[in-house]
C-alpha cells in the first residue's frame, strides 16, 4: 500500500470518527433553536425622473460586473376588460416578437451576441419586461431592450403562433381539476366585472376573441413613459444609470393615462360551497376563502406571519391536515396582495372519502386562529422564520430589481426594505389575531370543491357549513 493511499485512509478514518463523536454530542430530546437575529442591510436607492415622466430607480451592486434592467409598466391584467382577459398578458408577450427594425430571430441573435438576455411577462399589477447584461455590452443591450419597448411592430403571424399556443394551454387546463378549481373562487370571489376575477392569461372563451387590433389598442393607450418606471441594479453608478436610460427612453412621449378602477366586489353575506363533478376523481381539489388584504396595508407586516402560522409548508393547516390526519400531501394558504385586495385562499387536494372531514379541518384551523391567541413558543417560530428568510431575496441584482418593483408599483416608501426586520420584530400575538379577525370571514367563506359530486355531496350537506350550489366546470350554475 503507497504512503499517499494510506494517507489518504487514515484521515478518512479520522474525519468519520470526529464526525460521528460530534453527533454523539448532540442532545436530541432538545428542540434546535433559531440563531440570533440580525440587521438586514440594504444597498441605497437612489432616483431620478426624464422630463417625459419616466422614473429611474437606481441600485449600485458591484460584487460582478453586470447590470440588471426592469422596466416596469403600472398597467397589467388589471387593465383588461372582463371580455377580453388575457390582452395585457399576450401584448408582453408580443413586444420580443420582432420591432420596426428586427424581426425575433435577430432580436434573439443579437442579444444571445452579446451574451445578454430579455424577457416580456405581464402579472395584475404590471407589465414587465427585463434585461440582464454585462457591463461593458450595457449600451449595445439598452439599444436592443428599448427598441423591443418602444417600437415593436406586433407581426399578424407571430400572434397568431402565441395565440394558437396560449389556447392550446387553456384547453389543457379545463380538464385539471386544481386549475378549474382556482378560476371558479377566483369568479366567484370577485364577479365577473373585476379583473381580478380571471386569471391573467384569460380563458379560451376570452382569449378567442381577443384581436390583434386588442393589442396594439392595449399598447397605445397604457405604454407610455410618464405610467413606467425603469430600475437598474449591478456594477453602475447614478450618473451611468440616468444618461443610459436617457440615451434610449428620452424621447418617448408621454401620454394621457385614464386611471383604473377596479370595481367592487359584492361580499358575501353567508358562506356558499359551490361544487363542481369530477365523475369518480380520486380527489377533491379545495379553495376556501375570502377578499383579503391590498398591498399598501399596514397590515401587511401581521397577515405575513399570520399566513406562515397558518398557511406555510410547516403551518397549521399542513401539520393538521397532512401530519396528523393524513388527508393530503399538503394543506396550505395564502394572502395575494396586489393594488386593490386580492384573495385569502386555503387549498390542498384531499382523498375523497375525506372531504368533508378535510372541510371541518380547515373551518377549525380558520376560527382557531381568530378565537385564541397564539402561544409565545408558537409565534416566536413562526415571526422568525418569516424574518431569516429576508436576506435570501436580497441577494443578486435580479432578485433587489424585483422586490424595487413593490416601491413602484405600491408607492411604498424607499426605507421599505431597511425597516422591514423592525416592523417584524413589533408584531405581538395579539397583533395576530387583531388580523385574523379582520381577514378571515368564517361565516361569509366562498367554498369551491372540484371532485366527485355523489360521493361527497350528502356528507358535506350534512356539515351544515353553508349553501350547497353546483356548478359546471366553467362555474355557471346549474
Amino acid at each position: 500500500m503507497n504512503k499517499i493511499y494510506l494517507k489518504s485512509v487514515v484521515s478518512f478514518i479520522l474525519i468519520f470518527v470526529l464526525v460521528g463523536f460530534a453527533v454523539a454530542q448532540l442532545d436530541r430530546s432538545v428542540e434546535p433553536q433559531p440563531g440570533p437575529s440580525f440587521k438586514m442591510s440594504i444597498p441605497k436607492i437612489e432616483r431620478a425622473t426624464l422630463d417625459n415622466g419616466l422614473r429611474i430607480v437606481i441600485v449600485e451592486h458591484r460584487e460582478l460586473p453586470v447590470v440588471q434592467v426592469q422596466f416596469v409598466l403600472r398597467s397589467g391584467a388589471d387593465a383588461d376588460i372582463s371580455e377580453k382577459a388575457g390582452v395585457a398578458s399576450l401584448t408582453a408577450d408580443m413586444l420580443d416578437e420582432g420591432t420596426k427594425t428586427r424581426t425575433a430571430l435577430q432580436i434573439a441573435d443579437e442579444l444571445d451576441f452579446i451574451g445578454a438576455s430579455a424577457a416580456t411577462s405581464a402579472n395584475y399589477d404590471a407589465s414587465i419586461g427585463s434585461l440582464l447584461t454585462l457591463k461593458e455590452h450595457l449600451s449595445k443591450a439598452m439599444e436592443i431592450f428599448s427598441d423591443i419597448i418602444l417600437n415593436p411592430n406586433f407581426p399578424e403571424n407571430e400572434f397568431e403562433r402565441l395565440k394558437s399556443e396560449l389556447l392550446t394551454d387553456l384547453l389543457a387546463q379545463k380538464v385539471r381539476p386544481d386549475i378549474i378549481a382556482g378560476n371558479i373562487f377566483n369568479a366567484k370571489v370577485f364577479g365577473s366585472q373585476n379583473p381580478y376575477s380571471q386569471s391573467i392569461d384569460g380563458s379560451e372563451e376570452t382569449v378567442k376573441d381577443i384581436s390583434l387590433n386588442d393589442i396594439k389598442d392595449f399598447y397605445g393607450k397604457y405604454y407610455a413613459p410618464n405610467n413606467a418606471s425603469v430600475i437598474i441594479v449591478g456594477d453602475i453608478t447614478k450618473s451611468e444609470a440616468v444618461a443610459v436610460v436617457k440615451q434610449f427612453f428620452g424621447h418617448w412621449k408621454k401620454k394621457e393615462i385614464s386611471p383604473l378602477k377596479l370595481f367592487n366586489p359584492q361580499i358575501s353575506t353567508e358562506n356558499k360551497i359551490y361544487l363542481i363533478n369530477k365523475d369518480n376523481a380520486p380527489q377533491s381539489q379545495i379553495r376556501i376563502g375570502n377578499i383579503g388584504i391590498e398591498r399598501r396595508s399596514p397590515d401587511f407586516y401581521a397577515v405575513n406571519i399570520l399566513n406562515q402560522i397558518l398557511g406555510a409548508s410547516n403551518g397549521r393547516l399542513f401539520l393538521n391536515l397532512r401530519e396528523a390526519k393524513g388527508y393530503t400531501y399538503g394543506a396550505y394558504a395564502n394572502f395575494a396582495m396586489r393594488k386593490s385586495a386580492g384573495p385569502f385562499v386555503a387549498y390542498a387536494g384531499v382523498k375523497t372519502e375525506v372531504t368533508d372531514s378535510a372541510l371541518v379541518e380547515f373551518f377549525k384551523e380558520i376560527n382557531r386562529i381568530r378565537d385564541e391567541i397564539v402561544s409565545d413558543t408558537e409565534f416566536e417560530l413562526y415571526k422568525t422564520a418569516v424574518i431569516q428568510r429576508l436576506p435570501r431575496i436580497f441577494e443578486t441584482p435580479a432578485q433587489i430589481a424585483g422586490q424595487l418593483m413593490a416601491l413602484e408599483l405600491f408607492n411604498l416608501p424607499d426605507d421599505f426594505f431597511s425597516t422591514l426586520v423592525e416592523k417584524y420584530k413589533a408584531i405581538t400575538p395579539i397583533d395576530i389575531q387583531r388580523a385574523a379577525q379582520k381577514y378571515l370571514h368564517p361565516k361569509n367563506l366562498t367554498v369551491v370543491i372540484v371532485g366527485d359530486v355523489k360521493s361527497i355531496k350528502e356528507k358535506i350537506e350534512k356539515l351544515g357549513f353553508g349553501k350547497i350550489i353546483l356548478c359546471d366546470e366553467t362555474g355557471k350554475e346549474l
